[in-house]
């Protein structure tokens, strides 16, 4: 089977390229993996195992000179070669499978897209409006894949053919020891993006406690800044405890099971502070996964301060979350649901 992936977000292509092509799939995404040897950013490695097509890749790229040509450059969500996929790339694909921006990706082109097997993968970004969109589509022969029950209390839910979580290899996440003695999270833009990050709930939780968050702008806020791929695995190995702070609509991230899997001991954020959206609370589906949750920071506070001056309590908690992580969004688990639906 040809799959072409459309996302935006290099970490998930990563996961997903890396995934489908252990399946046995023949994939071409068209993002940071277009090359899968060469990827985009320094967030994730190369994938040397992953086929490479190169025809496909320049059809991708006259795609965007032609159409830039004719109608200027497009914004960065758009990519004309997503926008509007090259002949060459639709003729090759049995299957497209769109995970961001469906509704520039796939709904304005969905009569061209329609002849394929085309899948919407959501991934924690879909509110009320993306479900009414497309519902109408599902109803002509749009299969949808769901990261996460709780999607189904969105207003508007236009249904699923399948329950598929995020996926990550316990290979590439272990190793936790805890030897700094700190809370730390990852987050891009904690504080700015207030209230979608709840950077309060972070910075009530914290208050007095060794702490060090990471991710894009978290400089400014006493942190470390944006890590790469092995920065990203050390932090996570180190640090000896994790602040789930969530970010709004996500019903949970990639960056919990990261956390997670590596074993850092983590402490959620609970359901109240899920307030951007009505249905928030109910969308919201960390805590559960955690198990380990508090909507009062303070009892959350206090919760941290026990795993920072009790290192053998971290330890033992340690076993649970990576075991959890790993029957959840381990690589057996959903490598076979992803087989079992593909076919």
């Amino acid at each position: 089977m040809n799959i072409v992936l459309l996302l935006a977000h290099s970490i998930e292509e990563y996961d997903q390229v890396k995934l489908l092509t252990s399946l046995g799939y023949d994939v071409f995404s068209i993002g940071a993996y277009s090359d899968p040897a060469h990827p985009g950013d320094d967030k994730r490695p190369p994938i040397p195992e992953a086929p490479d097509h190169p025809e496909l890749r320049a059809a991708c790229d006259a795609q965007r000179a032609r159409l830039e040509a004719e109608r200027g450059a497009p914004g960065r969500a758009l990519d004309w070669a997503k926008a509007e996929l090259p002949d060459a790339v639709l003729d090759w694909a049995d299957t497209v499978i769109v995970h961001h921006f469906e509704h520039t990706w796939l709904a304005p082109q969905w009569d061209r897209l329609r002849g394929k097997r085309v899948i919407w993968r959501t991934v924690g970004q879909s509110v009320e409006g993306n479900e009414r969109l497309m519902g109408p589509l599902r109803a002509q022969g749009l299969q949808i894949v769901r990261y996460s029950p709780c999607e189904r209390a969105i207003t508007g839910f236009a249904g699923e053919d399948a329950l598929i979580r995020f996926c990550k290899d316990p290979d590439d996440w272990s190793g936790w020891t805890g030897s700094i003695a700190a809370v730390t999270n990852v987050t891009q833009h904690l504080r700015a993006r207030d209230p979608y990050t709840n950077w309060g709930f972070w910075e009530s939780s914290t208050r007095g406690l060794q702490r060090r968050p990471f991710g894009p702008g978290s400089e400014r806020i006493g942190g470390g800044g944006a890590l790469n791929y092995d920065a990203l695995r050390k932090v996570l190995r180190d640090y000896r405890a994790y602040l789930y702070t969530g970010t709004q609509p996500a019903s949970y991230t990639l960056g919990l099971i990261e956390a997670m899997m590596t074993g850092i001991p983590v402490v959620s954020i609970g359901p109240s502070w899920m307030r951007v959206f009505p249905y928030g609370p109910d969308l919201f589906e960390g805590h559960k996964i955690v198990g380990n949750w508090y909507d009062d920071p303070d009892e959350a506070r206090a919760e941290l301060l026990v795993y920072l001056s009790d290192p053998a309590c971290a330890r033992a908690d340690s076993a649970h979350f990576r075991d959890t992580a790993i029957e959840l969004f381990g690589r057996e688990t959903i490598g076979t649901a992803w087989k079992a639906f593909l076919g």
